[in-house]
This record gives C-alpha cells, sequence and structure tokens, in this order.
C-alpha cells in the first residue's frame, strides 16, 4: 500500500451483520480511520471498492454471491495491488495460504472474531503501513546485509518462504510453503527448499559474526552449522516480532 496523507480509507465487507454493524460503529468514532462503504454482499463489495478505491478492505469468505477470495482475486486481475487485503476465514489450511500468498492477502484472520479485536487489528496493520517500510522490505534489507544478492534465485527463495513463514505463522515449511513458493517462482518446492538452503549456508559462511549475532543470538553465531531454512525463517520472524515491539 502506497503511504496516503490523511485517514486511511477502509472498506468492510462481512457476511456477519453483527459483527459488520459493531465494526462500523467503532469505525467511525476514530480519528485515524475512514469507513468508506460496508456490504454483506460479495458483488456489491466489488463495486464499491472499484468506485471508492480504498486504502484497505476488509474482506470476509463466506459473502454471498461472491466470496472473499473472488472478490480479492478481481481486485489482484484488475491491477488493484496497492490496496490492503484484510481476510477472515472460517477455515484456514493449507490451500488457505497458498490461495492467501498467490492473491498477496495482507493478513489472514480466523473467524469467529468479535468486533474489538478486528478492529484492533485494523488499526494494527495501518499503523504498520503508517510507519513506512512494509515488512517484505525490511526482510530484504535483512538477507542484504546477511550478504544474500538480490539477484539470484536463493535470495529470491529465501524472502518468499520467510514472508509466507511470517504470514501463515509458523505453517508447514515442507507441506505448504515451499508448494507455495513454486507457484509464485514457477517451480518445484524441491527447488525452492535447495535454492534457499544454499544461499543460507553461503550468507552463514560469509557473513560477519556481528551482523550474524544481530539476527540470531551470539551463541548461534559461532556454531560453525548453519541453521535448516526452518530455524532460519523462525529466527528472521521473531526479529521482526522484537523489533516492532520496539517501535
Amino acid at each position: 500500500m502506497k503511504i496516503k496523507q490523511g485517514k486511511m480509507r477502509i472498506l468492510l465487507a462481512c457476511a456477519d451483520e453483527s459483527l459488520l454493524k459493531q465494526t462500523k460503529r467503532l469505525m467511525q468514532a476514530s480519528n485515524e480511520l475512514e469507513l468508506v462503504g460496508c456490504t454483506s454482499n460479495g458483488t456489491k463489495a466489488w463495486e464499491m471498492i472499484r468506485q471508492k478505491t480504498p486504502d484497505m478492505v476488509v474482506l470476509d469468505t463466506d459473502l454471498p454471491y461472491a466470496d472473499g477470495f473472488a472478490v480479492a482475486s478481481w481486485m489482484r486481475q484488475n491491477k488493484m495491488w496497492d490496496t490492503s487485503i484484510i481476510l477472515l476465514s472460517s477455515f484456514i489450511g493449507g490451500q488457505t495460504y497458498v490461495e492467501c500468498s498467490l492473491l498477496h492477502i495482507n493478513v489472514l484472520l480466523r473467524k469467529p472474531i468479535c468486533a474489538d479485536a478486528l478492529y484492533e487489528r485494523i488499526k494494527l496493520a495501518v499503523n504498520c503501513t503508517s510507519r513506512g517500510d512494509t515488512v517484505e522490505q525490511r526482510l530484504a534489507q535483512i538477507l542484504r546485509e546477511l550478504g544474500m544478492r538480490e539477484q539470484t534465485i536463493g535470495y529470491q527463495c529465501a524472502l518468499l518462504t520467510v514472508c509466507l513463514y511470517r504470514e501463515t505463522d509458523g505453517a508447514s515449511i515442507t507441506k505448504i510453503i515451499y508448494h507455495s513458493v513454486a507457484q509464485q517462482m514457477n517451480s518445484e518446492g524441491s527447488n525452492v527448499e535447495r535454492n534457499m538452503r544454499y544461499a543460507v549456508h553461503r550468507a552463514w559462511d560469509k557473513c560477519d559474526k556481528a551482523v550474524l549475532a544481530r539476527y540470531f543470538g551470539e551463541a548461534r553465531a559461532q556454531d560453525k552449522e548453519p541453521p535448516s531454512n526452518r530455524e532460519f525463517c523462525a529466527a528472521l520472524v521473531e526479529y521482526l516480532r522484537q523489533e516492532a515491539c520496539r517501535l
């Protein structure tokens, strides 16, 4: 999402009328957010998004006529990459993660969720955006500090894998994440695993120990054996979490 001046413009599309009304009430009282529309109809949601071009959209996978995935797909097909999407889903499994990754869903939340929790999550997403760099941009910076070169396949595999590991809250890296990254790169999961592992091993061999210690801890940085891909992802995600808490 591009950073804009003034209030962030939000559109709500939720099948749960009670959740919709309560969240609408909270947002209308906000000094930071501007509610530009709300609906419980998927087709209507798409029409409103085209007309109002909000900064962020909350979509429910249970919307009638066109579900949240369909609306998100229409948005991305129509080049609406600057609009952030928060997706609400009562079922979250491997295929859900894959679809969210392919559609560049920014936040995935499990239903049922109360209005207060949804409102706070919307504000958090807006605040993260308003700080400037996206999580992906920050991760790219960290990977460069670790000595990975942007033009290499290993760097791209590492960036996408860590991002998805974070977005899915630590989903299975072998059963879900490699497969999703491979789809994005038109490759195979085994190639993603191998290219990332090579990039991690090379970084561990070449990178300054002080830089490794910053992201992986003093003790781990002194270990000659590099972390596994999963350990690499988990360490960077935890570092980002702590960094966000310090901001």
